[in-house]
């Protein structure tokens, strides 16, 4: 049985992520509305005043990469975002003293702007009310229970995101997973951000290869020796330097084991669990490989392994951290498969690299990835560098390699290729001379798997086709001959595009090739082509087609407008010219469509009525389209668009 993918409806993408590293490729994701994008972090950050907290709060994990990913999904554009995102940012001053803060107690107590908190009321001043008293809750709640406790809190450079995130964690039954989302809808992003444990407190350690002991995750992330790190592990507890003294002098091996039988992998968090198994693209974002990166794969490995995700791709650092300084980007990969207990990747929990081919002048190696393959992944190596930074990368190119890919992968996988075009010229036969010279003088065959062109004529004496394409004699009659061959297209076809020409005029198949270059670059499902680029080309081209029939022009020009309006107000789309007879349907994209009945698609607005009543998006774009006088005929073009009409208004149609 084929499998069923809706490529151009809402698409699930998955993107494990730490603090930074991701940023261009969230921004770019979030720029494309059909995308619903979950991004997995986890918790076991300890350094700076993400460890301060973790230790003054017991058992609380560590929010700095969730407040870093929640200022990400900000709008910037509203005063109220950006100054919350220069809020979550702000670090109070290493020189606060114990009466700075109470005078920051008293100024969220009080709600009154002091001069002497800048640039904080200020910041408050352009937050919504809604948003100060989500805030302001949240940081009581934390200086509540400062107050409650004996130990001192140390301020001194903390992050205000971070006493936010912790006040909304106590606040909420001392329940990271359920503060994360509450901190979630205060930026009122489309994007979801996600604990991929089950809030389980686990310190984070490092084992390297010379058998150094990197005993929690500051540590693993900062500056060390060139000895690669070895493995990882989620301990419940800290190792005390008189438990490691017992092993101090064994080797690696016992290290090793001594802390594999101390670790305990937390629990996938449910939120996690359910969007790696609805995925349809999983990207394991570039960071801090050993820290932000491949504690998540050791604990997803089993749902990632089963996720349906076409894409399962890894976005390689372009420049090696302090944890990954002695490895090439095949050497990352391994460690990857490792921690997703798929050594040999015989689960294909990683489909596909991508590595920048060019690097930068500190560029991470490519040791091993200079193939097309390796371990059985795609490698793709291309310009990833964004223009602007040389740091990071090109999230919009990353983005449309991905998509590429799935397209790509969607295509193999239900068997689709090639093109059908479908001819209908109203008994024009003498337009198919330069309609035939003009479709021989593209290359079909170097564009397309394969290629058939259908015509409702008889073809010229003098027409030859090059091996490759074949050529039929259409059985599809009527008012309407397209109708019925774009549904047998849908239930039975198997070329990856069906092109539609009908009408008593000329259009241009240069611009099929345009259009099906659209249609590869965005994520509609079909193309109409609008004939009206011009006031006076409108009028031109009633004047061809309907001559001294002015009664049926002035009807025509009248319907052509009413066809559009009310069009529009039923269906929620304005289309500058619904009766086209230039159509571009993509078959992967339409895939939810290939087992619904069709029995009432009767017009060519009945086909657009389907697509968008099943959430299939259509694009439109300008083409070249003439009209003959005398060629024409005016009754029959009347009573196409008579019936066109009367289908918009049934209701109950498609």
């Amino acid at each position: 049985m084929k499998e069923k993918h809706n490529a151009n409806a809402r698409i699930n993408v998955v993107l494990f992520c730490g603090g930074r590293g991701s940023v261009s490729i969230i921004q770019e994701l979030l720029r494309r509305t059909h995308i619903h994008l979950t991004l997995i972090v986890n918790a076991y950050d300890d350094g700076l005043s993400t460890g301060a907290l973790r230790d003054f709060i017991s058992e609380m994990l560590g929010p700095s990469d969730f407040r870093k990913n929640l200022s990400y999904l900000l709008d910037p554009y509203s005063k109220g975002q950006y100054a919350l995102k220069n809020l979550l940012e702000y670090r109070l001053p290493t020189t606060v003293e114990n009466y700075d803060i109470n005078h920051f107690i008293e100024f969220i107590k009080a709600k009154k702007i002091s001069a002497a908190l800048e640039p904080l009321n200020n910041l408050f001043s352009e937050l919504t009310p809604a948003l100060k008293k989500s805030i302001n809750f949240y940081l009581l709640s934390f200086f509540d229970y400062a107050a409650s406790v004996s130990k001192p809190f140390d301020f001194r450079d903390c992050s205000v995101g971070n006493l936010i995130f912790a006040g909304a964690y106590l606040a909420h039954g001392q329940d990271f997973n359920v503060a994360a989302s509450k901190m979630s809808a205060l930026v009122s992003s489309r994007a979801v951000l996600v604990n991929v444990s089950d809030s389980e407190n686990r310190i984070l350690v490092g084992l390297k290869e010379d058998g150094e002991l990197l005993e929690n995750e500051a540590r693993i992330v900062g500056k060390q020796s060139a000895s690669p790190i070895k493995n990882i592990f989620l301990i419940p507890s800290t190792i005390s330097a008189s438990d490691w003294q017992s092993v101090a002098e064994a080797s690696i091996d016992v290290k090793e084991n001594y802390l594999s039988q101390r670790e305990a992998l937390p629990s996938l968090s449910l939120e996690a669990a359910k969007a790696l198994a609805e995925a349809d693209i999983i990207i394991y974002g570039p960071g801090t490989q050993h820290s932000s990166l491949f504690p998540s794969y050791k604990i997803a490995h089993d749902a990632i392994r089963h996720s349906p995700a076409l894409i399962k791709a890894f976005v390689m650092n372009l420049e090696p951290d302090h944890d990954i300084q002695s490895l090439a980007a095949s050497d990352i990969i391994d460690r990857a498969l490792h921690y997703l207990r798929d050594t040999d990747n015989a689960n294909r929990c990683i489909s596909h690299v991508l590595i920048d081919h060019n690097g930068t002048e500190h560029h991470l190696p490519a040791g091993l990835l200079h193939a097309e393959s390796y371990k059985n992944t795609q490698i793709i190596a291309k310009d990833f560098l964004s223009q602007n930074n040389a740091h990071v990368h090109n999230g919009r190119v990353v983005v449309d390699t991905l998509f590429s890919l799935r397209e790509k992968e969607i295509i193999s996988r239900q068997n689709y290729s090639g093109i059908d075009i479908f001819i209908d010229l109203h008994n024009r036969s003498c337009a198919l001379n330069t309609l035939s010279q003009e479709f021989l003088e593209i290359d079909w065959k170097n564009l397309f798997s394969h290629a058939a062109l259908t015509v409702n004529q008889e073809m010229p004496g003098s027409f030859s086709l090059p091996n490759g394409i074949t050529l039929h004699k259409s059985d599809h009659k009527g008012l309407f001959s397209e109708t019925s061959f774009f549904e047998n297209w849908l239930q039975h076809g198997k070329s990856e595009y069906l092109v539609l020409l009908t009408g008593d005029g000329e259009y241009c198949f240069r611009d099929v090739l345009l259009g099906i270059n659209l249609l590869e670059q965005t994520q509609f499902g079909a193309i109409f082509g609008s004939r009206n680029q011009s006031r006076y080309q409108f009028k031109t081209s009633l004047r061809a087609a309907y001559q001294e029939k002015r009664f049926l022009r002035f009807l025509s020009l009248c319907g052509a407008f009413l066809v559009s309006a009310v069009f529009s107000l039923r269906f929620g789309i304005i289309l500058s010219d619904p009766l086209t007879g230039f159509r571009i349907f993509k078959h992967s994209r339409l895939a939810p469509l290939h087992n619904k009945p069709l029995t009432k698609i009767q017009t060519p607005i009945s086909i657009a009525k389907f697509l968008l009543k099943n959430k299939i998006e259509i694009a439109e774009f300008p083409v070249n389209y003439r009209i003959y006088s005398g060629f024409s005929d005016p009754n029959w073009r009347f009573r196409r668009g008579l019936k066109n009409l009367f289908s918009v208004f049934k209701w109950g149609e498609s």
